[in-house]
Formats: structure tokens, C-alpha cells, sequence
């Protein structure tokens, strides 16, 4: 059996601060998902946003479309079936084209009850 390599050691300092980081980063991530919720910003804002602040960029795509008003889990599901995305990219690593499928599927009014 094979073990895991062990991370670097690393001292209370570092540690608090890399703690630290990682606290702001959640919470720059929940503040834009609850800006989106209440109707105070947009995706083509965040995807904006994602290009400059690091922890936005690495929002999931499938939680961004989440977060959007009427839209759940089998909606967020059904738009990045119809915009070509998997569930598992973050707003980072998407490209030019599945940018501009995102913004064309979740303009108002969605509709993905319905077939296209």
C-alpha cells in the first residue's frame, strides 16, 4: 500500500493566513451568488468579474445557474445541457463560445421547461 505524500509543514502563521484566505474566498463566493439570488447583479456581470477576482472565477457554473431566481438543481441541469457545459466547470475555465451560450440561455424569460 502506497501512502499520500504529506504536505509541507507549515508554521501557525501560515497556517492562520492561508485559513484566512480561504474564509474570504468562500465568503466572496457566497456574496456573489446571493447578489445574483436577490436580483442585484447578473451573470454577464459575474463573468465579468470572474476575469479579474480569482475566487469568483472559481464559482462553479452549475451554482451560478442555481443561484438564479425560479431556476433549481433540474433547471440549472436542463440549461447547461442546452448551452453545451458540464455541471463540473467553474466560471474560469469556460471559453468565448460557452460564455455566450451561457448569457443566451439563461436570458429572461428562461425557458428550459420547454423543448427547443
Amino acid at each position: 500500500m502506497t501512502s499520500s505524500p504529506t504536505p509541507p509543514p507549515l508554521s501557525d502563521n501560515q497556517r492562520r493566513h492561508a485559513l484566512n484566505q480561504a474564509l474570504h474566498a468562500r465568503t466572496v463566493r457566497a456574496q456573489a451568488l446571493q447578489q445574483l439570488r436577490d436580483g442585484d447583479t447578473d451573470i454577464e456581470t459575474l463573468l465579468t468579474l470572474a476575469d479579474r477576482d480569482r475566487a469568483v472565477a472559481r464559482i462553479k457554473v452549475f451554482d451560478l445557474v442555481k443561484a438564479l431566481p425560479g431556476v433549481g438543481p433540474v433547471g440549472a441541469q436542463h440549461l447547461l445541457e442546452q448551452s453545451g457545459i458540464d455541471r463540473t466547470r467553474r466560471l474560469a475555465g469556460l471559453g468565448v463560445r460557452q460564455r455566450t451560450s451561457l448569457l443566451e440561455v439563461t436570458t429572461y424569460p428562461i425557458r428550459w421547461r420547454t423543448k427547443h
